[in-house]
C-alpha cells in the first residue's frame, strides 16, 4: 500500500508521500478549483467549492434539498443550537449528492461572515449581522454541524466568505476598504476568527476587494495570522478573482507575479481556469518567483482537506458510511423551527396575535402575499408555501382574500401606436389597435430602475430570448433577462435591458421587440405603458371587505440589491409606499408582513399600521412560519442581528469601512435608530432579576433570575453587553459579549446562565500588536436589546495593564491612535509587504498615544515623498522636537532612512508625525 492510502499513518505524512509522488506538472494541476485527475496514482478529478448559504445549493431542479432561512434571518434567531442543526442536514445533504457524483460537494462555500457595517450592501441577506461575537458565535455552530465532531475526518469542509471588509457591490473587484489595523482585527477579522478556531471551519475565501491598497487574496495577514495562529488549512479566492489582480486591481504586471504573490502570503487555491492559473503557475516558476516547494505548500494544504473528507480512505472514514438523505421528514420539521424562529416582531400596538372570529375574512394583499422567491444563494426545494397559502390553510380557502396591488399596463410602441399582444409562444407582438386580454401585463415596479411586466394571459414573465416573449416563470439568472429599465424620454420611455447592461429595447420590422445597442432614443426605442387599472385603488377596495389585512411588502431578492448591485437607498419601492397609506387608510386593522433580504427605513409604517412582523425570504415554510406567528401558534422572540435606520441619511458613504472613526453599527452610533440592535418583541412580558458576576479562569460568570410575568409561554433572549469605563483609546459604547434563547413557560421564574469567554472582552492594542483584555472597571448590562436595559452592574476585570509605548522599539505608522488631514489613510507597500501612512499635498498628521520619552536625541524616520519636497516635525504633545525635509522619491515607497536630531524630552507624552506636503511614513524609532 502506498503511503498516502494508509488511514493509520499521521496526516501530514500521507499529504507528504503523495507530494514525494506527483511531479511538478501534476502538482500545478491542483492549483486551481478544477483539480486535475491524476490517473497513474489514482487520484480523480476533484471539484473545490460548492455553495450552502442557505443548506446545500444546486440550481439543478433535479437536486432538491432543505433550503434554510436567509443567513440575516437565521442570525436574528439567537440560537446557536439550531444553527448546529442545521449545519448538519447541509452537511448531511451534501454527502448525499457527493455519493451521485463524487468530484466534489463537499468543500462547501459558506457561510458568509462579513460584518454588516452599512444595510445597504446588496448581499446583506448572506450575511449573519452587524456584530463579530454574535456572527462568530452563530457560524461556530453552524460550520461544527457541517463538518461533524470526528476527530479526524470531516463530514464536508466549510468555507468561510469573504475575508475581508467586503461589503459594497458597486466597484467591489477595483475599490479598497481602507482601515487600519485595529478596525481589521477586532472588527472584520474578529467575525472570522471564532468558527475556524472553536468551529468546523477549514477553509476560507477572500474577498473581491482590496485592503487600503493590497488585494485580499494576497493580504499578508493570511499566513501568520489565519493560518500560523488560528491554525486554518487551506484558502481559496473568490471567483475569478485570481485573474483581476492583472486585469482590475492592476497590482502585478503578469499573472505569474500576482500568483507568487498570493501562494506567497498564504493563498492556496485559485478560482479560475484550470489551465490559466498551470500557465501562471508554469511561467513564475521559469522566473524564479515561485520554487516547487512554494506550490508543494499550498497543494499540500488543498490536499490535506481532500484527504480529512476521506476521498482516498473508504470506510475508515465515518463520513463515507454515514446515512445520508435529502429533504427528509425530519429536516423539513427543523427547517420550519428555524422558519418560526426567525420571526422577528418588530412593531405592536396589541392587535397581534390576531383574534379573529368563526368566519372572519382576512384579506392579504401586496406584491409578496403570494409568492416565495428564491435568491441566487438558495437551492430548489421540493415545495414552497406563500403567505397566503399558509392562512388559507389555517383559516380555510373561503375567508382568505387576495391581491397582489400591482398595477395594470399595456405597453404601446411610439413608432406605429400600436399595443403588444402576447403570442400563443408568447412572443410580443406590435399588433393589436385596442388593448385586450393579451395585451395586458401586471406591472412590477421594484424602483431604482427594476421593472418587470408579467403577462396576464398566461402569468408568465417577460423575458428576452432572441426576440422579447412572456414564457418566463421567474426572474432568476445571473443575468436578470426579466429586468426592464425605464429612462423618461418626454412624454414615452425608453428600457434598458439585460440587468441594466447597456442593452435597449427596439421595435423590430416585424412587430417584435429585440435587445439592441445602447444607442440614441429614435422612434423605434419608445414606448409608452398605458394605465389599464390602477392596483391600489383595486386593494384599497378589497381591504375594506376584510376584517383584518395582511400587508405583504418587500423586496425581490434578485433584483435591485443582491451580488454586484448595492441599494442606493433604505425607503420602501414608491408603489410599495403608496400601497401602504391606501390600505392602511382603508383598514385600520392592517398588519405590515414584510417579506426582506433587509431592514427598510419604516418611520412612516410605524405611524401607519398598528404592528409590523418581519420575515427574510424563509424558504419553503414561510408561509407556515408567518400565518403561525399571526394567529399566536408562534411566540416570535427573534432579534434584530442588525441596525434599522430611520434614513439612509444617519448613515456616512457605503465605503467608510474605518467604524471607529466614521462611528458605525450599534457599537459607536450616537444616532438614535429606529429599531435598535437585539430589537425584537414577544406575545410575553419578562422581568430580569439579580444579576451577578463572578471571575472565572476562562472569563465571566454571570447569572440572573428570568421571570415571565404574562399567561403565554414564549422565549426571550437575553443579551448582555458591556463597556471599559476607562480604557486607553475609544472603544464601543456597548458591545455584545453573550446572549441566550431561553424559553420560560408562563407565570414562571428560570436561573440564566450566561459564561463570559475572556476573547469576547478583548480589543486590538496596536502598541503590542495583539488582541487583549485590558485591565480596568467594566459595566455590564443586560435586557432585551442594545437599547433595552434591565439590570446593570460595574465590576474590575482583570487582565493585562497597557504600557507606555516604547519608542525605542521600531514603531509602524500604521499603529497610530489618531490621524489627521485630508485624505491621510494607510496605503501599501508591495515592497515590505506591509501598510504604511500617507499624507497628500494639504499634509497631516499621525499620533501615537502614551508614548514614554526618555531624553531621546534623535528620530529614525523611514519616509518618502513622492511629489515634491515635505517636511516631517516630531512633537511629543504640543513641543516640537525637531524637523527634517524629506526629499523627492521615485515613488510612494521609496522609503529612505531620516536621521532627525531632537531636542531631549522625558515623561509620557503623545507621539505626533506632523507632516507638511504629500509623504509616506513607514516606520519610527527614537533613541
Amino acid at each position: 500500500m502506498q503511503d498516502f492510502r494508509n488511514p493509520k499513518l499521521p496526516l501530514k505524512e500521507r499529504v507528504r508521500d503523495l507530494l514525494s509522488r506527483l511531479t511538478v506538472e501534476e502538482k500545478i494541476g491542483l492549483l486551481s478549483t478544477h483539480q486535475l485527475p491524476v490517473e497513474r496514482l489514482g487520484i480523480g478529478e476533484w471539484y473545490v467549492g460548492q455553495e450552502v448559504a442557505r443548506g446545500y445549493v444546486s440550481r439543478d431542479p433535479e437536486e432538491p434539498s432543505t433550503v434554510f432561512p436567509q443567513p440575516i434571518g437565521l442570525a436574528s434567531t439567537f440560537d446557536p443550537n439550531l444553527m448546529e442543526q442545521l449545519g448538519e442536514i447541509a452537511g448531511e445533504e451534501a454527502r448525499f449528492y457527493h455519493r451521485k457524483d463524487p468530484k466534489g460537494h463537499l468543500m462547501l462555500w459558506g457561510p458568509t461572515v462579513d460584518p454588516e457595517r452599512d444595510p445597504r450592501w446588496g448581499r446583506t441577506e448572506e450575511g449573519y449581522g452587524e456584530d463579530p461575537f454574535l456572527i462568530g458565535e452563530m457560524t461556530t455552530a453552524y460550520t461544527q454541524g457541517m463538518a461533524g465532531n470526528d476527530p479526524v475526518y470531516r463530514r464536508t469542509i466549510p468555507t468561510l466568505k469573504h475575508f475581508c471588509a467586503n461589503n459594497n457591490e458597486k466597484d467591489r473587484i477595483l475599490c479598497s476598504s481602507n482601515v487600519t489595523p485595529r478596525t481589521l482585527h477586532e472588527y472584520y477579522y474578529r467575525a472570522f476568527e471564532s468558527s475556524i478556531v472553536r468551529g468546523g471551519t477549514g477553509s476560507m475565501m477572500t474577498a473581491y476587494n482590496e485592503l487600503s491598497g493590497v488585494p485580499a487574496c494576497m493580504n499578508p495577514d493570511l499566513q501568520p495570522l489565519v493560518k500560523d495562529k488560528w491554525g486554518l488549512e487551506f484558502i481559496v479566492t473568490d471567483g475569478a478573482d485570481f485573474s483581476q489582480n492583472v486585469l482590475a486591481h492592476r497590482s502585478h504586471a503578469t499573472h505569474a507575479e500576482a500568483l507568487a504573490a498570493c501562494l506567497k502570503n498564504g493563498n492556496d487555491v485559485m478560482t479560475n481556469a484550470d489551465d490559466m492559473v498551470a500557465a501562471a503557475a508554469r511561467d513564475a516558476l521559469d522566473r524564479g518567483l515561485l520554487t516547487e516547494a512554494d506550490i508543494d505548500r499550498a497543494v499540500g494544504n488543498s490536499l490535506s482537506g481532500r484527504f480529512r473528507l476521506g476521498e482516498f480512505d473508504g470506510d475508515s472514514c465515518p463520513y463515507n458510511t454515514e446515512p445520508a438523505e435529502t429533504d427528509t421528514l425530519l429536516h423539513r420539521a427543523v427547517n420550519r423551527v428555524a422558519a418560526m424562529e426567525q420571526m422577528c416582531l418588530l412593531h405592536n400596538n396589541g392587535i397581534l396575535p390576531l383574534h379573529l372570529r368563526p368566519g372572519a375574512k382576512v384579506a392579504v394583499i401586496g406584491p409578496l402575499g403570494s409568492e416565495n422567491y428564491r435568491d441566487w444563494y438558495t437551492g430548489i426545494s421540493s415545495y414552497a408555501i406563500s403567505v397566503a397559502d399558509g392562512l388559507r390553510r389555517q383559516l380555510g380557502e373561503e375567508n382568505v382574500l387576495f391581491d397582489d396591488g400591482y398595477d395594470v399596463t399595456a405597453l404601446q410602441s411610439v413608432q406605429t401606436g400600436k399595443y403588444f399582444s402576447v403570442a400563443e409562444d408568447g412572443t410580443l407582438h406590435a399588433a393589436a389597435d385596442t388593448v385586450g386580454e393579451r395585451e395586458k401585463f401586471l406591472l412590477h415596479d421594484w424602483d431604482f430602475g427594476s421593472m418587470n411586466l408579467r403577462a396576464c394571459c398566461n402569468g408568465k414573465y417577460v423575458t428576452e430570448d432572441g426576440a422579447y416573449k412572456a414564457i418566463s416563470d421567474t426572474p432568476y439568472e445571473w443575468f436578470i433577462r426579466e429586468w426592464l429599465r425605464p429612462e423618461p424620454y418626454g412624454d414615452a420611455m425608453r428600457f434598458r435591458s439585460w440587468h441594466d447592461k447597456p442593452m435597449d429595447i427596439a421595435l423590430q420590422t416585424d412587430g417584435t421587440l429585440r435587445a439592441v445597442r445602447h444607442g440614441k432614443p429614435s422612434a423605434e426605442r419608445l414606448f409608452r405603458l398605458v394605465p389599464v387599472e390602477n392596483g391600489i385603488r383595486r386593494a384599497a377596495e378589497l381591504a375594506k371587505q376584510a376584517d383584518v389585512v395582511i400587508l405583504c411588502l418587500g423586496n425581490h431578492p434578485m433584483q435591485v440589491a443582491r451580488e454586484c448591485y448595492d441599494r442606493p437607498d433604505l425607503e420602501l419601492p414608491a408603489h410599495q409606499k403608496a400601497l401602504l397609506r391606501a390600505v392602511a387608510d382603508a383598514n385600520p386593522n392592517t398588519v405590515l408582513t414584510l417579506v426582506s433580504s433587509y431592514p427598510y427605513a419604516l418611520g412612516e409604517a410605524q405611524e401607519l399600521v398598528p404592528a409590523i412582523l418581519y420575515t427574510t425570504h424563509a424558504g419553503p415554510e414561510l408561509g407556515s412560519a408567518v400565518a403561525a406567528t399571526l394567529l399566536g401558534e408562534n411566540n416570535p422572540a427573534a432579534r434584530c442581528p442588525i441596525t434599522w435606520y430611520r434614513s439612509a441619511q444617519d448613515l456616512p458613504d457605503i465605503m467608510e469601512y474605518d467604524i471607529i472613526e466614521e462611528e458605525r453599527t450599534y457599537l459607536y452610533d450616537t444616532v438614535t435608530p429606529l429599531f435598535p440592535f437585539g430589537h425584537g418583541l414577544s406575545y410575553s412580558s419578562f422581568v430580569y432579576h439579580d444579576l451577578t458576576a463572578e471571575e472565572k479562569p476562562e472569563g465571566m460568570l454571570f447569572r440572573l433570575t428570568l421571570e415571565n410575568t404574562s399567561d403565554r409561554d414564549g422565549d426571550e433572549v437575553v443579551q448582555l453587553y458591556f463597556r471599559a469605563l476607562h480604557p486607553r483609546v475609544k472603544r464601543p459604547n456597548r458591545q455584545l459579549c453573550g446572549f441566550q434563547r431561553v424559553p420560560v413557560p408562563a407565570g414562571a421564574s428560570v436561573p440564566v446562565t450566561i459564561f463570559v469567554p475572556w476573547y469576547a472582552l478583548e480589543y486590538y492594542d496596536v502598541t503590542q500588536e495583539k488582541m487583549l483584555v485590558e485591565q480596568g472597571d467594566y459595566r455590564f448590562s443586560v435586557g432585551a436589546s442594545s437599547a433595552d436595559i434591565r439590570l446593570e452592574l460595574e465590576c474590575t476585570v482583570s487582565g493585562e495593564v497597557i504600557p507606555l509605548r516604547d519608542l525605542s522599539r521600531p514603531t509602524c505608522v500604521k499603529n497610530y491612535d489618531s490621524k489627521d488631514g485630508m485624505e491621510t489613510t494607510l496605503r501599501f507597500s508591495y515592497g515590505k509587504n506591509d501598510w504604511y501612512g500617507c499624507t497628500n499635498d494639504w499634509g497631516g498628521s499621525f499620533t501615537f498615544a502614551d508614548s514614554e520619552f526618555a531624553g531621546y536625541t534623535k528620530a529614525e524616520l523611514w519616509a518618502a515623498a513622492p511629489c515634491a519636497k515635505a517636511t516631517v516635525t516630531v512633537y511629543a504633545g504640543e513641543t516640537a522636537l525637531g524637523s527634517i525635509d524629506i526629499l523627492p522619491s521615485r515613488n510612494m515607497e521609496d522609503f529612505q532612512l531620516y536621521t532627525i536630531p531632537l531636542k531631549a524630552y522625558s515623561g509620557k507624552a503623545d507621539l505626533r508625525l506632523v507632516v507638511s506636503g504629500m509623504a509616506s511614513l513607514y516606520r519610527v524609532q527614537l533613541g
